[in-house]
C-alpha cells in the first residue's frame, strides 16, 4: 500500500480542492493572521531527533520540483492515520516563485504542530482551486514511489539502467522486512506542459510498472510528500528526508523515454501482475477494451499492451498459433487498443524482448524455430483419397532406397487413435 493519502479525502477521485490560502491583506475591518508574517523571531532551536521541519531540506525539494515552473503549487496537509485524532484537510496554492521554499516551511512548521503531514501536487496550476489532472499546467519532474519489497535493489536497478537520479527522498515509511521507502526523482531540463505532461505521467507509470513501484503515480494530480516535513502514522514521527542530491543531474524528456523504454523490468517484477488479481479485469476484457495515454482509464497503455503481447506470445510459444497469427493479433491489438498506437518499431522490441524472457523462463516453444520466430514447418501432405486414386507408376526401385529400405528402420508418428495401423495397413497392401 502506499503511503500517499487516501483519507480523508481520495486523490483518485480527482475532487475539487477547498482554498484556505491566507490572504496578504485583510479585507474590510477582520484581523488576519498571516502565517507568513509569524512575529516569533526566536532562535532556531537545534533539532537533535530529526522529527523536526527543516526549512532547508524544503528549499532544495522546491528547487527539484518546481525551480522552473511558473504558476501556482498545490499543497495539502492531512492528519496521518494512527495518532487518534481527526482533522480536516487543509489545502492552499503558493506562488511558484522565490518566496515559495519560505512559505512551504513556514506551512510545514504549522502541520507539524498540528500532526498534520504536508503534500504537493508536483505540477503547477493557473489558479486557486485547481488540483484536477486536467488542470496541471507544468511538471518538471518525473518521480517513481518504491514502498514494497527490495527497495535497495530497486534504487540499484534504476540507476544502472538510467543513471543518478535528481533526488531521492525517504519518505517516512518502512517495509515490513525494515527497508525505508523511497521516493526517487529526476528534474527535466525543462517544464513539460501540454501534451508533454501526457508523456511525464505514461513515464511515471511505466517505471512504476518495471520496478514495482506505486502506480497511482500515473495521474497527474496524485499528491506526494514534502521533503523536510514531518511524517506521522502509526504513532512514528520522523522526517521526510533527503538521502540523495545531484542538483545539477537533470534529463532531457524525449531521451529519458528512451531510456525508461529500454529497461528491462527488474528482477522478479512481473509486467502483468494487476490482471490476475480477482477484482482486475479479465485477458478477455484487456483485449477489447481501448485503452487511453494520460492513466485516463483503469490500465495504461504500457499495461494493455504488455499484457496483450504477452497472451499472444503464449499461444506462440504453446502450439496454438503461427508465428504470423501472434504478430498479426499484436499489432491487430495496438491498432485497435491503443490511442494512440504504439509506433510499430516499439512493438516489436517489446515483443523480441518478451519473447526472449518467455524462452528463457519456459524452454524451447512446442514448435521449430523459423528465423528466430516460433512457427511451424511446412511440409506438403495428401489425402488418403489422393494417393489411392494417383495411377502413376510405381518407380522399380520402391522397395530401397526409397520407402522400405533393407536393414533400415521407418518410424511412423502420430497422436493416438489418429489411425496409424489403418493407414500403415492400406499402405503396405497397396504397395504389394
Amino acid at each position: 500500500m502506499t503511503d500517499e493519502p487516501s483519507d480523508p479525502s481520495n486523490p483518485d477521485q480527482d475532487t475539487p480542492m477547498r482554498d484556505d490560502t491566507t490572504p496578504d491583506t485583510p479585507a474590510e475591518n477582520i484581523v488576519h493572521f498571516n502565517p507568513w508574517r509569524d512575529f516569533n523571531d526566536a532562535a532556531p532551536q537545534i533539532d537533535v531527533f530529526r522529527d523536526e521541519p527543516d526549512p532547508a531540506q524544503i528549499a532544495q525539494f522546491m528547487q527539484v520540483v518546481f525551480g522552473y515552473c511558473d504558476g501556482l503549487i498545490p499543497v495539502r496537509s492531512f492528519i496521518d492515520k494512527g495518532q487518534g485524532i481527526d482533522g480536516r484537510p487543509h489545502n492552499i496554492w503558493l506562488k511558484a516563485d522565490q518566496a515559495a521554499p519560505e512559505k512551504m516551511a513556514t506551512f510545514a512548521t504549522w502541520a507539524s504542530r498540528e500532526g498534520a503531514a504536508v503534500y504537493v501536487i508536483p505540477g503547477t496550476v493557473a489558479a486557486s482551486g485547481q488540483a484536477k489532472a486536467a488542470e496541471i499546467l507544468q511538471m518538471q519532474a518525473v518521480v517513481v514511489d518504491l514502498d514494497t519489497g527490495d527497495i535497495g535493489a530497486k534504487r540499484a536497478h534504476l540507476e544502472r539502467h538510467l543513471g543518478s537520479p535528481t533526488m531521492v527522498v525517504e519518505s517516512g515509511g518502512v517495509t515490513p522486512d525494515g527497508q525505508h521507502k523511497a521516493h526517487v526523482w529526476w528534474t527535466l531540463t525543462e517544464p513539460a506542459e501540454g501534451d508533454d505532461i501526457l508523456r511525464v505521467t505514461r513515464l511515471r507509470g511505466d517505471i512504476a510498472a518495471k520496478v514495482g513501484g506505486d502506480m497511482h503515480f500515473r495521474s497527474a494530480h496524485q499528491p506526494i510528500r514534502v521533503a523536510g516535513s514531518v511524517y506521522y502514522k502509526n504513532s512514528l514521527k520522523t522526517q521526510v528526508r533527503i538521502v540523495e542530491l545531484n542538483a545539477d543531474r537533470e534529463r532531457d524528456l524525449a531521451e529519458f523515454v528512451e531510456a525508461v523504454t529500454d529497461m528491462p523490468p527488474a528482477p522478479g517484477v512481473s509486467l502483468q501482475p494487476e490482471f490476475t488479481h480477482p477484482d482486475k479485469p479479465a485477458m478477455d476484457d484487456v483485449l477489447v477494451t481501448p485503452v487511453r495515454e494520460g492513466a485516463q482509464d483503469d490500465w495504461s497503455r504500457f499495461e494493455g499492451a504488455s499484457a496483450a503481447i504477452g497472451y499472444f506470445i503464449r499461444m506462440v510459444h504453446e502450439g496454438r498459433m503461427t508465428k504470423d497469427e501472434g504478430w498479426e493479433g499484436i499489432c491487430g491489438y495496438n491498432a485497435a487498443m491503443l490511442r494512440p498506437q504504439w509506433p510499430v518499431e516499439r512493438l516489436k522490441r517489446e515483443s523480441e524482448r518478451l519473447w526472449n524472457r518467455h524462452v528463457e523462463k519456459y524452454g524451447p516453444p512446442l514448435v521449430r524455430l523459423d528465423s528466430g520466430a516460433p512457427g511451424p514447418q511446412e511440409m506438403p501432405a495428401f489425402t488418403l483419397g489422393a494417393l489411392l486414386d494417383d495411377q502413376s507408376p510405381m518407380p522399380k526401385d520402391i522397395i530401397a532406397p526409397r520407402v522400405l529400405t533393407p536393414g533400415g528402420l521407418l518410424v511412423l508418428g502420430g497422436a493416438p487413435k489418429v489411425g496409424k495401423s489403418d493407414l500403415l495397413i492400406s499402405w503396405l497392401v497397396h504397395m504389394a
